[in-house]
């Protein structure tokens, strides 16, 4: 890409923060130890308000929370995370809704996606899937048909809520 193209594109781009809170109740990857803090030190200062010191080691699996899995991970002769550089790591790309599509452990296919937006070779995809909304850190969401049990009148929970 040239200097120009370059400059135009940064002008007229978006961008998304595809990052998540990190803390204890992330998620890590299926099988891999969660995220640990141990406190070891907690002074508070003197009553007059006077400094205080923490200490804490925190500990995590390398796959927990938001991150980039380089091609090393997969095979130890390819590229390192530092190999790669911060241009193949930006570019155009689309985004794609696909959320009325989608349900629980249903498969998403190319066509879903090529339906709704063009994609070009090279471009950075981003699938709205709509399950972000189940993410640790997000609101409860309500879900009536769980909400199955009957009181004593035979009425269900969910119809008196």
């Amino acid at each position: 890409m040239g200097r120009e193209k370059g400059i135009d594109l940064l002008n007229s781009a978006k961008m998304y923060d595809l990052t998540q809170a990190l803390s204890i109740f992330t998620p890590p990857f299926h099988g891999e130890m969660p995220l640990q803090v141990h406190f070891f030190k907690r002074l508070t200062g003197s009553f007059g308000g006077g400094q205080g010191a923490n200490g804490q080691q925190i500990e995590w699996s390398n796959n927990t929370g938001t991150h980039l899995v380089g091609p090393r991970a997969f095979h130890s002769g390819a590229r390192a995370i530092a190999d790669i550089p911060l241009t193949d790591l930006s570019g155009e790309g689309v985004v794609v809704d696909i959320s009325e599509e989608v349900s629980d452990y249903s498969i998403y296919t190319p066509e879903m996606i090529t339906n709704k937006v063009d994609v070009k070779e090279g471009d950075i995809l981003i699938i709205n899937t709509g399950y972000h909304k189940y993410g640790w850190d997000q609101p409860d969401i309500p879900n009536p048909a769980a909400w199955s049990s009957t009181d004593n009148s035979g009425k269900l929970f969910a119809e008196r809520a």
